[in-house]
C-alpha cells in the first residue's frame, strides 16, 4: 500500500517529506516517480492530468489537496473511487479577509484615489458606509457561509444563494434557479463562491449581470470557469457593473494578451484570495489516510453526483 502525490501547477515543496515522517511506515512517491502504481491506493492531486486515475487500478480514495474538486473530475472515475476535499478554517478566515479587502477597497475608493495620485490630483469622491451596503453571497457550503455570517456580524445587509434552501442566521437565503435573479437585483456587491459543477459553469454571464442593479461590484473567487470574460467585459463597459475583483480564471496564469490586463475597472490577484496551509492540510489528509485502512467514513467526502 502506497500513497502516490500527484501536482500539476502547484508548489510540491514539504508535503513528500512531511507526509512521510506522518506515516512512517508508508511509501509517500510524487508522480511520475511511481516504482509500483498498482500498490498505490490513496491519491493526492491538484490538477492532474487526463487519465490520472486509469495508472492505478487499485486507487481507493483521491484526495484533492484543495477546496476544489473540479480539476479531478476530467476523467471518469470508477463508482468504488471516493473523492475528498480540504476544508481548512484557516483557508476560511483567508478567503474572508480576501473578500473584505476587496469591499473595503471598493467602498473607500481606494483604487480611484491610487490613480489620483499617480496623476497629482485632489478628487474627493463619496464613499459608503457599512450600514448601506448590501453583499449578495453566491455559494452556501463551508467556505461560503462563513463569508456570508462574517460580513453579518460586522454590520452588513447580506443575501445568499445556494442550490438547496439554507437557513443562517442575518442572512436572507435565496435557492433554485428561479430566485437567482432576486437573489443578485438590488445589491452592491455579488460575491462568486460557488463549486463549478455543470450547472454553474459559465453562471457569471450576460443573462444573470442583466439581473444586477447598475452599478454593483462583481467579487470571484469561486472558479475561472464560472465567469464569461467577454459579458463581463461589455458589463463593465456598459456599467451594468462598476468593477471587477478577479482572483481565478479561465486559463491561468492569465495570457498576456488577454483584455482584462488593459481594462482599468477590472482589479486582478493571481489565485491567492486562500492559500493551502500545509501542515493543516497534511494532518486532514493523514486522518482519511487511516481511514481508508479502518474502512471508516472519510472526512468532506463529496457526492460525485452533485459535484460538490
Amino acid at each position: 500500500m502506497s500513497i502516490a502525490i500527484i501536482f500539476n501547477n502547484r508548489k510540491i515543496e514539504d508535503w513528500q517529506e512531511k507526509l512521510s515522517a506522518q506515516l512512517t511506515n508508508t511509501k509517500v512517491e510524487v508522480y511520475p516517480e511511481i516504482s509500483n502504481p498498482e500498490d498505490v491506493e490513496f491519491i493526492i492531486a491538484w490538477k492532474p492530468h487526463k487519465g490520472y486515475i486509469n495508472e492505478f487500478p487499485n486507487a481507493k480514495v483521491i484526495q484533492s489537496a484543495g477546496a476544489g474538486i473540479d480539476h479531478l473530475l476530467h476523467t471518469k472515475l470508477p463508482e468504488h473511487v471516493k473523492v475528498t476535499r480540504i476544508v481548512d478554517e484557516e483557508l476560511k478566515q483567508d478567503m474572508f479577509e480576501h473578500v473584505l479587502a476587496c469591499v473595503m477597497i471598493s467602498m473607500k475608493n481606494m483604487y480611484k484615489y491610487s490613480k489620483s495620485q499617480e496623476n497629482k490630483e485632489w478628487k474627493p469622491v463619496n464613499y459608503q458606509s457599512i450600514k448601506d451596503v448590501t453583499i449578495t453571497v453566491l455559494g452556501l457550503g463551508k467556505i461560503g457561509q462563513f463569508v456570508a455570517e462574517k460580513f453579518v456580524n460586522l454590520g452588513f445587509k447580506v443575501k445568499g444563494w445556494s442550490n438547496s434552501e439554507k437557513q443562517i442566521e442575518g442572512v436572507k437565503s435565496f435557492s433554485g434557479e428561479l430566485e437567482l435573479a432576486e437573489a443578485v437585483n438590488g445589491t452592491d456587491f455579488i460575491v462568486n463562491i460557488l463549486p463549478l459543477t455543470n450547472e454553474t459553469k459559465g453562471i457569471l454571464n450576460k443573462n444573470l449581470f442583466d439581473e444586477f442593479s447598475a452599478n454593483t461590484v462583481l467579487i470571484n473567487v469561486g472558479r475561472g470557469a464560472h465567469l464569461v470574460d467577454e459579458d463581463l467585459i461589455d458589463a463593465l463597459q456598459s456599467n451594468q457593473i462598476k468593477e471587477a475583483y478577479l482572483d481565478v480564471f479561465n486559463e491561468e496564469p492569465l495570457p498576456v494578451d488577454h483584455p482584462f490586463w488593459e481594462n482599468d475597472k477590472v482589479f486582478m490577484t493571481p489565485h491567492v484570495a486562500s492559500i493551502t496551509n500545509t501542515s493543516s492540510v497534511l494532518l486532514q489528509i493523514e486522518d482519511n489516510y487511516y481511514k481508508m485502512k479502518q474502512k471508516a467514513g472519510l472526512t468532506n467526502e463529496v457526492s460525485l453526483e452533485k459535484g460538490y
